[in-house]
């Protein structure tokens, strides 16, 4: 399914200035669309659908399409340079290829083969043109082609008319770039019935291609319930679902008086396909309630006139096909470049200020850095006078822990205490020692301790060891 993500691309990269005009012929009727494109809203300007003689009225046929195209162009005075036609489904010849994905890097040469073999006529006889998409492990290819001289009298008609015709394709293709350019929201695929003045055709298709088209046999569509059966046996030919949202069944007659052989029920739904394009295209409010249905195909090939088409298919041999394939136009490539110019003065001035904001900061940090130093410095010195006071404010076990530490460290080994007690700012010891003498040096040498004194006599005890009491104040 296409995500929102690609279509914006897709957008963007076909911003154009564009008048289209597509012109959708039938069995029974020929149907206008001018379509006008400004980068990348797509606008209906003008619109109509004129019924035309039966297919068996050749003579009558042609000056009717001829009048329809010079009066329409004549009332709308709009521009013939990109003029897309399609064409009736029951005058094209679709035929479809499966092939295996080993083929991919020979895949021109290898349809060019069954071509030989698929064509009704001589290739100098036929228009021809292919549409190639991948499923899984193959190549599926619909072959699309019609008799030149089938061609040649529409096109005769048509130049007649004034209109000069840059792209033929049938109306499958027309109805695939109509349902592609305004995609549902779930992905679900539609398949298209098409009542062409008796001949009805079938188009499974979803955003990305169109699937198969086929021409239906009236039997196959004598009921409701006979449509829903052919098109839930096309859907398991597609391969159900694919675990998404369910087929969309769009039905249409393209005959102006609504004649069809479609069930009303069903015909009813080709209302709901014509404004399916309601939120991307831009009409008036009432065209989606008035216009007809019969305008799908018209529509569809005025979107592929203005660059909106979904896919390249194109009947005209290279020579007749006036460039149509050329890229954006010149106002395209001169606001692309603009915008270009613009966003490099944009970056570059942004380099530039950022430039001069940065040399500012530079020298106003200069300026600064002595009365940072000194920050520093008064940093240091609060860190220090901050671990000091902890250690005087920190309570007594903390404390008398620290100096029984600091005990240990300085009594000798051959000496130990039997009392440690803290009180008043003041440590009282009494000592087993082999010299009482030797301890007082220690105690005055620490950072912990001053002012060490006996506070009883000194006595001897068994193992020539003396035994006494002395205080010592501690350390502010």
């Amino acid at each position: 399914m296409s995500s929102p993500a690609n279509r914006m691309l897709r957008r963007v990269t076909r911003l154009d200035f564009l008048d289209g005009l597509g012109i959708a012929i039938g069995r029974r009727s020929v149907a206008f669309a001018h379509l006008v494109k400004r980068l990348a809203t797509v606008t209906l300007q003008e619109h109509r659908v004129v019924s035309l003689p039966p297919v068996d009225d050749a003579p009558g046929r042609r000056a009717a399409l001829t009048e329809a195209v010079r009066a329409f162009l004549a009332d709308t005075k709009i521009d013939t340079d990109r003029v897309f036609v399609t064409v009736p489904r029951s005058i094209a010849i679709v035929s479809r290829m499966s092939l295996p994905a080993a083929v991919k890097n020979d895949l021109a040469q290898v349809i060019e083969f069954e071509a030989d073999r698929l064509l009704p006529l001589e290739r100098d006889e036929v228009y021809f043109d292919h549409l190639v998409r991948e499923a899984g492990d193959k190549i599926e290819v619909l072959l699309m082609s019609m008799p030149r001289r089938s061609a040649a009298e529409i096109l005769d008609a048509l130049e007649e008319g004034g209109a000069r015709v840059r792209s033929l394709v049938p109306t499958p293709i027309a109805l695939h770039d109509f349902v592609a350019f305004a995609p549902s929201e779930d992905g679900a695929p539609t398949v298209a019935l098409v009542d062409d003045g008796g001949t009805v055709e079938l188009d499974p298709m979803n955003a990305e291609a169109l699937l198969a088209s086929h021409v239906l046999q009236p039997a196959e569509i004598a009921s409701a319930e006979a449509v829903q059966g052919l098109v839930a046996r096309e859907v398991a030919a597609m391969g159900g679902s694919g675990g998404g949202a369910e087929p969309r069944l769009r039905a249409l007659s393209t005959d102006p008086a609504g004649e069809s052989l479609l069930p009303a029920e069903v015909l009813a739904s080709g209302r709901e396909l014509l404004a399916s394009a309601k939120g991307a295209l831009v009409a008036p409010d009432d065209f989606w309630e008035t216009a007809s249905p019969a305008l799908v195909p018209a529509l569809g090939a005025g979107l592929a006139a203005v660059r909106e088409g979904a896919s390249s298919v194109n009947l005209l041999p290279a020579e007749e096909r006036r460039a149509v394939e050329e890229g954006a136009p010149v106002v395209t490539f001169f606001l692309a470049a603009l915008l270009v110019v613009v966003t490099l003065v944009w970056l570059a001035s942004a380099m530039v200020k950022d430039h001069v904001v940065l040399a500012g900061l530079q020298s106003e940090l200069v300026r600064l850095e002595p009365e940072i130093r000194k920050v520093h410095a008064n940093v240091d010195e609060s860190q220090t006078l901050r671990e000091d006071l902890e250690v005087l404010t920190q309570d007594d076990g903390v404390r008398n822990s620290l100096f029984l530490q600091e005990l240990t460290k300085i009594v000798p080994s051959d000496a130990y205490l039997t009392t440690f007690r803290m009180r008043n700012g003041r440590v009282e010891l009494e000592v087993f020692a082999q010299s009482a003498s030797d301890l007082v040096p220690v105690l005055e040498k620490s950072n912990l301790f001053k002012n060490a004194q006996f506070t009883s006599p000194v006595t001897k005890v068994q193992n020539n060891q003396e035994r006494f009491s002395l205080t010592t104040d501690i350390a502010q």
